[in-house]
């Protein structure tokens, strides 16, 4: 049992899922259970999946450490996004795209212009590649949020439902309604599932840290698999909100594991070959053009401990492994031969001086991140407290965005979130930073600028962004967003200053939205003079 001061010396870490919880996170949920995170010196924190935060974008924002998502985590990679994959959880995608066995869709071609249920932005890349490979693409179908609930499938509300192998198979079966599945393994498409990740910055920042997750997190899935039954009762004791019953985690665990395969490889494996197929793939389905260096993007674990535990375990595999792994390195020898070295040193130098470049800078609008945001604000500070400069934040969150991608689709989603990037860039002086904090928060940081010249600015702002039309193809609406301000304070703490201003945003928020507010020392936070009305 741990000390007191043992709980004191533990690492926080921040784990977000792809989905809400059931077994598909069991080997997470024993890994706390039996105390391999707490050896490993983590504390260890699971965040179900939230309606507007995909997982990747939670762990580009900060908010978590590791992140829980799929292959399509490679187009991220191409697209500059700093993303590691430390494990892939499933040899196989649990992913598939169900219809009612009675009803009118007996191919995928007859789902064309059909609703179906998908999930947004690369989450189910694999589904999107199947399409593909049958003759069609995304926008031949009415693409419909998904949800959790078949009710839509089986009143004809929607033609197809994106579904998991693992899952919903059951309920069809328990509710005795007749189903069809299309698999992507029937179409050529076989991709890993539940690809855990991290970023280039956690990894660098504490390697140890992410070596004893992963190591830990191995653990749990190898007593999950060996222990269904009892992983079954803590989910049902702690991790239940599906209300799920134990017929049902069983089905779960028992289609999981022929998917994740511990008898024949050790959990999390990946090859690198397996994704260069996977890119190969992305590419000849127009969804991935950027170059990939998978040296980065996979995780190497370094330690000879792990190495050697998972050779004891596997060794015949690792046996038929060795073998192959030298044939490869035999012809990749040989493709290295006729390669041009001064080519490639260009290209390796090109990309080392743009890496950190990257790692500061959203990959969806080109804004600085939220990494670069703290940055500058820090830097800011002390410039305002050696000069005696006024300095000022603005937090920025865009009202009702839910709605948008709701009713218009996600690709409608993120191109709002450029226009509205667009806008706040153009807006700042020279020497002021507007940035992406995640989603659809956004923030200004202003030098030289006291409390009145800050809410003119967000009051500005908050008008132009009410009049300014978003428009994505034909389509055209409105969007508002409200604004919190805080003024630094000489020798204030960097998190004092963006928690005032997250406390005046809430504010402005709870007030009606499309409103200013600045926070007030010795006092709730109040509006500004003339704060734009709902």
């Amino acid at each position: 049992m741990a000390t007191a001061k043992d709980e004191l010396e533990l690492v926080d870490v921040a784990v977000q899922l792809k989905w809400r919880h059931q077994f598909q996170f069991a080997g997470y949920y024993a890994a706390i259970e039996q105390g391999y995170y707490r050896d490993a010196g983590l504390n260890v924190t699971l965040y179900e999946r939230s309606e507007s935060r995909a997982p990747i974008d939670q762990l580009m924002s900060g908010r978590v450490d590791f992140a829980i998502a799929d292959t399509g985590a490679l187009i991220y990679r191409a697209s500059g996004v700093p993303l590691v994959a430390l494990a892939a959880i499933f040899q196989s995608s649990p992913s598939v795209l169900m219809t009612l066995e009675n009803g009118p869709i007996d191919s995928l071609s007859d789902l064309k212009d059909q609703p179906v249920m998908l999930s947004g932005g690369y989450m189910n890349a694999e589904l999107l590649a199947m399409l593909a490979n049958a003759g069609m693409v995304v926008d031949d179908v009415q693409v419909v949020p998904s949800e959790t609930s078949l009710e839509a499938l089986i009143s004809g509300e929607v033609a197809g439902y994106n579904g998991y192998s693992t899952n919903e198979p059951f309920e069809f079966t328990h509710r005795a309604i007749p189903y069809r599945v299309f698999r992507p393994s029937d179409y050529g498409i076989d991709f890993y599932g539940d690809v855990l990740l991290t970023t280039e910055t956690m990894l660098n920042t504490a390697p140890e840290v992410t070596r004893n997750f992963l190591e830990a997190t191995r653990r749990g899935w190898e007593y999950a698999l060996t222990h269904p039954d009892k992983v079954v009762d803590l989910i049902l004791r702690d991790y239940n909100p599906l209300g799920k019953s134990r017929e049902h985690l069983m089905f779960e665990a028992d289609a999981s594991k022929s998917l994740i395969l511990p008898n024949v490889v050790p959990v999390g494996y990946m090859n690198e070959e397996r994704w260069r197929h996977i890119e190969t793939v992305f590419r000849d389905q127009g969804l991935l053009t950027g170059e990939v260096d998978l040296n980065a993007f996979l995780y190497s674990a370094e330690p000879d401990s792990l190495f050697d535990e998972l050779f004891w375990a596997h060794r015949w595999y690792w046996l038929v492994a060795l073998v192959s792994m030298i044939g490869l390195a035999l012809l990749l020898h040989a493709r290295q031969l006729h390669a041009e070295v001064a080519v490639r040193t260009r290209q390796l130098s090109d990309a080392k001086q743009q890496a950190e470049q990257e790692a500061r800078t959203d990959y969806l609008t080109n804004l600085p991140n939220r990494r670069h945001l703290l940055e500058c604000l820090v830097r800011y500070s002390a410039q305002s407290q050696r000069h005696d400069l006024p300095l000022s934040l603005i937090m920025i969150d865009v009202d009702y965005f839910k709605r948008v991608n709701d009713q218009y689709g996600h690709a409608a989603g993120d191109e709002a979130l450029r226009q509205v990037s667009a806008l706040l860039a153009e807006s700042v002086r020279t020497g002021d930073m507007a940035a992406r904090m995640g989603g659809e928060e956004f923030a200004i940081v202003c030098l030289n600028n006291d409390a009145q010249e800050a809410v003119a600015l967000a009051q500005r702002l908050c008008q132009e962004m009410a009049n300014t039309p978003i428009t994505f193809g034909s389509v055209e609406f409105s969007l508002t967003v409200s604004m919190g301000i805080a003024v630094y304070e000489n020798g204030e703490a960097v998190s004092s200053l963006l928690q005032k201003a997250d406390t005046a945003l809430y504010q402005a928020k709870a007030g009606g939205r499309n409103r200013v507010q600045i926070w007030q020392a010795g006092g709730d936070p109040s509006p500004g003079p003339g704060t734009a009305s709902p």
